[in-house]
C-alpha cells in the first residue's frame, strides 16, 4: 500500500493547480492523470482575465505561461441581427480574458506541480474507495497494464470533471435536467480578421462560439440541443450552416482537427464535500460554458479547497463555506444568463441595450470576468439598463 495526505484524482486546472499549492505547503500529493499530458481537451478555451491572478497563487507567472496564450480585449455576443460587445476592466483599467490551447495549458500546469514535489502518477485511473465506515480513507486505482494498487490517503478529491467517478462513487451526482445540450469542439486554421477578440453566435436553441488560439488557430465551440441520433460530424456542420455569420468566418479556414464533444454539458451534484472526501473544478457541479468562466471556476475552486486543507480542522465543511461565499452570486448570473439564452426576443432586445450603453456591457463583462462581484450586475439598477426600452 502507498501512503499520502491527499490523493487527488485529475490532472486538469483544478487538481494540478491544488496539488501545486498543496505541495508548496509541504503536503504529500498524488496526483493522478487517466491520460498521458500532453492530451486533448474539448473545451471552448476561453478564459476569463482573472487566471492570471489565480495563477500567480500557486507560483505560475504570467511570463511562463502566457507566449502560449493569446490575449483578447472581450467577446462579441451575436443574436440574429443585434450585438454587443463584452470588455472586461477593474480598478487598475481594461483587462484581457485569454485564448488557451488545453492541450499545452493543462499540460504546463501538471508539470509545474510536479516540479513543486507532487507525486504525478499518469496513465492510471482511479476505480473505487477506500472506506472506514462511511469515510473516505483511500482509494483503489488501476494502472496503464491493468494492475490494481491501494493509496491511503487523509482525502481523497475528486478533480475527474464532468464525468467524475468520485462524485458517482460518493453518491453525489445526479442528472443534469435543464439544460441539456451536447458540446462539440474542432480546432480550424485562424480567420485573420477574428485575432484580438471572441465571438459567441447565439442561434434558435443553440450556440457557437469562435476564439482565437495560440499559432493563429481558431477554437469552434458549439452546444446543440440533444439528439442521439444525428451524426456528430453532421450536426457540426449544420449548426455552422445554420448561422450565416458563423460559416462567413469559416468559409476561407481548415478544419486542423477532429471533432470532439461531451454529452450532455454541464453536471450537477448534491454536494461537493462529505467524511474524507471533496469535489473541485467540473467536478463539483457547473452549469454551461456560455460564459466562459470554466477555467478560473477550476483554479478558484482549487484555492478554496487548498485554504480548507491547510487551515480547517474540518476541511469539507470549511471548503462548502469557501465555495459558497466565493460563487453563489456568480452561479445565479450564469443561470440569469441562460435564461436570455432561453428567450431569444429578450437576448436580442438585451444585446440592443447592451450595444447602447457600453457602461453595461463593461459591468456585466467584468461580472462575468470575475473582475467585480457579480452582485454588480444582479443590482436592480444593473438589470434595468439591460432590460428598460
Amino acid at each position: 500500500m502507498t501512503s499520502c495526505d491527499v490523493l487527488i484524482a485529475g490532472a486538469g486546472p483544478a487538481g494540478s493547480a491544488l496539488a501545486a499549492a498543496l505541495a508548496r505547503s509541504g503536503v504529500r500529493v498524488i496526483l493522478l492523470e487517466a491520460a498521458h499530458h500532453p492530451r486533448p481537451k474539448a473545451c471552448a478555451e476561453y478564459a476569463s482575465p482573472r487566471i492570471v491572478e489565480e495563477l500567480s497563487r500557486i507560483g505560475l507567472e504570467p511570463d511562463e505561461w502566457q507566449a502560449d496564450a493569446v490575449p483578447l480585449v472581450g467577446m462579441r455576443l451575436i443574436a440574429g441581427e443585434r450585438s454587443a460587445m463584452i470588455t472586461y476592466a477593474d480598478r487598475r483599467g481594461a483587462r484581457h480574458a485569454w485564448g488557451l490551447d488545453r492541450t499545452r495549458f493543462d499540460a504546463q500546469l501538471a508539470a509545474h506541480a510536479a516540479s513543486l514535489g507532487a507525486e504525478l502518477v499518469e496513465r492510471t485511473r482511479l476505480v473505487s474507495l477506500e472506506m472506514d465506515g462511511s469515510r473516505v480513507t483511500g482509494a483503489v486505482v488501476r494502472t496503464a497494464d491493468g494492475a490494481r494498487r491501494r493509496i491511503e490517503a487523509g482525502l481523497v478529491v475528486g478533480a475527474d470533471g464532468v464525468r467524475s467517478t468520485v462524485a458517482r462513487l460518493t453518491g453525489v451526482e445526479r442528472p443534469v435536467r435543464f439544460p441539456r445540450r451536447l458540446g462539440l469542439v474542432a480546432h480550424y486554421s485562424g480567420d485573420p480578421d477574428l485575432v484580438d477578440h471572441g465571438e459567441m453566435h447565439v442561434g434558435r436553441g443553440y450556440y457557437v462560439g469562435l476564439a482565437p488560439l495560440p499559432n493563429g488557430q481558431l477554437n469552434v465551440g458549439m452546444a446543440l440541443p440533444m439528439d442521439g441520433r444525428t451524426p456528430a460530424a453532421d450536426r457540426f456542420a449544420a449548426a455552422i450552416a445554420g448561422l450565416p455569420a458563423v460559416a462567413g468566418r469559416l468559409a476561407g479556414c481548415e478544419r486542423l482537427s477532429s471533432i470532439r464533444g461531451a454529452s450532455p454539458i454541464g453536471h450537477r451534484v448534491a454536494d461537493v464535500a462529505g467524511p474524507g472526501w471533496l469535489l473541485v473544478g467540473d467536478a463539483a457541479g457547473f452549469v454551461d460554458p456560455f460564459t466562459g468562466e470554466g477555467i478560473h471556476r477550476a483554479l478558484r475552486s482549487a484555492r478554496a479547497a487548498a485554504m480548507a486543507i491547510g487551515t480547517a480542522a474540518d476541511p469539507g465543511r470549511a471548503y462548502q463555506r469557501e465555495r459558497r461565499a466565493a460563487f453563489a452570486a456568480k452561479s445565479a448570473l450564469s443561470w440569469l444568463v441562460q435564461g436570455f439564452l432561453a428567450a431569444p426576443p429578450l437576448l436580442q432586445h438585451a444585446l440592443a441595450r447592451l450595444d447602447e450603453r457600453p457602461g453595461a456591457g463593461l459591468r456585466l463583462g467584468s461580472a462575468l470576468g470575475d473582475l467585480r462581484p457579480a452582485t454588480d450586475a444582479l443590482a436592480p439598477r444593473a438589470l434595468l439598463e439591460v432590460l428598460r426600452p
